[in-house]
């Protein structure tokens, strides 16, 4: 019975240190997101995590220009707007504000539409219009 407790214990603790460095998200209207999250607060590790692997080298492009500037989402809300093939259509309301010598430059991002695509079980951007 001591046997038996054991490795229940064991497995309970394996379960629960292997989901604490998986962080997945449930629909691509977060992903996208956590992915704009993740570039305003200029983590690229969580950039590149959220990104498909062929549009990688372009995010980091992205959060590298961001370096020299404070960035800060403004209001923001992602939503699911259609369909293109196997990659769902998301369109952000709100801004990415970036603030360079106290002028401050919005982008609005309800002028872009992302492009996310399931990949590794996971929601990813893979583009933007």
């Amino acid at each position: 019975m001591k046997l038996y407790k054991l490795i229940a214990a064991s497995i309970a603790i394996l379960l629960a240190v292997s989901s604490c460095g998986t962080k997945t998200t449930a629909n691509a209207a977060d992903a996208t997101y956590a992915y704009l999250q993740a570039l305003a607060s200029k983590d690229k590790d969580a950039v590149i995590s959220l990104t498909c692997k062929e549009s990688e080298e372009q995010a980091i492009l992205e959060v590298d220009a961001l370096m020299s500037v404070d960035a800060a989402l403004n209001d923001i809300r992602c939503e699911q707007t259609g369909q293109d093939g196997d990659e769902v259509l998301v369109v952000c309301t709100g801004s990415l504000d970036l603030t360079y010598n106290n002028e401050i430059r919005a982008i609005e991002l309800d002028k872009r539409t992302y492009s996310m695509k399931m990949e590794d079980g996971q929601w990813r951007v893979c583009s933007y219009k």
